[in-house]
């Protein structure tokens, strides 16, 4: 009997795959990390195929290590890193330069060109996003500038371009199917919200022909299948979507006003806001399509800060002051507070609300009596202000609070971190059990599609380990915020001086 699911979760550090049986239980997975090229401090570039074959491999490590046969699966879901951009030759099957990550801020100077236009509100308002780097319409405008291969194929059609899951379905279905979810859609700078129809009127701007741009299909539905000799049968593809976007579905954030928090290498926020489409103009909030399902599309209020996971990896590989991410907990707590030292971990600019990829990451604060303690707590106090960063802009510019919250994301383990959202946003925060929300969201969708489960089965695939609430006095943090802005402010449009 076709009884499990196999999920694969392509992060921005490394491939996951994970195999769930019908109780929702993750019973194997597997995970390895790929290459991360860094040309220069504005480029972020990830190897397509390295991450296609790891793939396949941590696929069928899965498999081996669960004991089951391929037969036994009866469908795959996908989540990705959103908005990161690969060109193939599509007779071939070979990428024509490096994908472009999310993270990228090599367009930062082409989105402040376009912001101070026309263009910045008429984007702003067709597609949902302020422009920024993370739009994968400026990496395709900048590849077909700099690399004259890709300039050439996409022009006279031998080229196309996907996202990360656009690209794994194409390669596991031999080719035959070139489509993009709804959810990554919406993140690509590139989709008019109001038409769900790639934005010509932009692409044509920008000498980008639509016609290299995947087909738009639901979140839950049927992909095509792969070919047999990859995974050892032909299994189908019934959901593709969006990572931050899989999260909010699987914390059971479906209905209006719900919230949910992922941390990992970066920190989304995202706030269901239900069927109506709303974008906001002002504040750097960003309106995303949550998922489409059947005739239903689920609209969500989202912000993002870039850094915040990985600025514990800087403590870890730049600094050398922990070993392990997992030692910043212990570290940070062997201290009260964090001695009026603030770090904004500015590394690759801004995001949400401010938008500014000419900021610098910055300590301020320090004294004689600084420690690596203090440096670290810091650090994952920024990760809190960051966040109450995005609220406060989402609060004033839509009248939307946020006080109840779900974490998830490999950072959500560390309880101080926790606390610290629950102190600084003066939040509620409720933890599941498994911080894996990303990778159940793309299982749920892929079982619906299949008729494995319904929609109310849903209810009980998660439930709560911790809750945080708030410990600190209003007065204190409000005086904290401000020096935290204050400092955010001195970090801003660095690299132009």
């Amino acid at each position: 009997m076709k009884q499990y699911v196999l999920v694969i979760d392509e992060g921005t550090t490394g491939t996951r795959a994970l195999i769930f049986n019908q109780e929702f239980s993750v019973i194997a997975q597997s995970y390895e990390e790929f290459t991360q090229f860094t040309p220069s401090e504005d480029k972020v570039e990830h190897d397509a195929m390295e991450i296609y074959d790891k793939t396949v491999q941590q696929c069928r490590n899965a498999i081996s290590q669960a004991g089951i046969s391929p037969n036994e699966i009866a469908c795959i879901g996908i989540t990705n890193q959103r908005a990161t951009a690969v060109i193939w030759n599509k007779e071939t099957g070979i990428p024509l330069y490096h994908a472009i990550v999310w993270q990228d801020s090599r367009t930062g100077a082409r989105c402040e060109e376009l912001n101070n236009s026309p263009w910045g509100m008429k984007c702003k308002m067709a597609t949902g996003w302020t422009i920024a780097t993370v739009y994968s319409s400026l990496m395709i405008e900048w590849m077909m500038q700099n690399v004259p291969q890709v300039r050439e194929k996409l022009l006279d059609g031998s080229a196309i371009f996907g996202t990360i899951d656009s690209w794994s379905i194409w390669k596991l279905t031999g080719g035959k199917t070139h489509a993009i979810s709804y959810s990554n859609a919406s993140v690509t700078g590139a989709l008019d919200l109001k038409s769900c129809t790639w934005y010509q009127e932009l692409l044509d701007y920008l000498g980008i022909p639509v016609a290299c741009f995947p087909s738009i299909m639901d979140d839950s539905g049927n992909f095509g299948t792969t070919l047999s000799e990859i995974l050892g049968a032909e299994i189908p593809i019934m959901s593709a979507i969006a990572d931050q976007h899989a999260a909010l579905y699987a914390q059971g954030c479906r209905g209006a006003g719900m919230a949910k928090l992922t941390n990992g290498t970066g920190s989304f926020l995202d706030v269901n806001i239900g069927e109506q489409c709303a974008v906001i103009p002002e504040g750097g909030i960003n309106t995303v399509i949550g998922w489409k399902i059947g005739e239903h599309i689920s609209n969500a209020m989202e912000g993002y800060a870039a850094v915040t996971g990985s600025a514990v990896q800087w403590l870890r590989d730049g600094l050398g002051i922990i070993e392990k991410s997992a030692d910043s907990e212990t570290l940070a707590r062997s201290v009260e507070d964090s001695n009026g030292l603030y770090l904004v971990p500015a590394l690759t600019g801004l995001g949400t609300p401010h938008w500014d990829p000419f900021a610098r990451g910055l300590m301020i604060g320090i004294n004689r009596g600084t420690t690596k303690a203090h440096v670290c707590r810091a650090t994952l106090e920024s990760i809190a202000f960051s966040i109450k960063d995005i609220i406060e802009s989402i609060k004033e510019n839509s009248g939307q609070g946020v006080t109840d919250i779900r974490i998830d994301g490999g950072a959500s383990k560390n309880n101080l971190l926790a606390q610290l959202l629950a102190d600084i946003l003066d939040a509620t925060i409720r933890r599941p059990n498994s911080v894996e929300a990303t990778s159940l969201g793309a299982a749920e969708l892929a079982g619906l599609a299949a008729g494995i489960w319904r929609k109310e089965d849903f209810d009980r695939a998660v439930t709560y380990d911790a809750t945080f609430t708030s410990h600190m006095e209003d007065t204190t943090r409000a005086k904290r915020y401000s020096e935290w802005l204050e400092a955010v402010e001195r970090s801003r449009k660095w690299i132009k001086q």
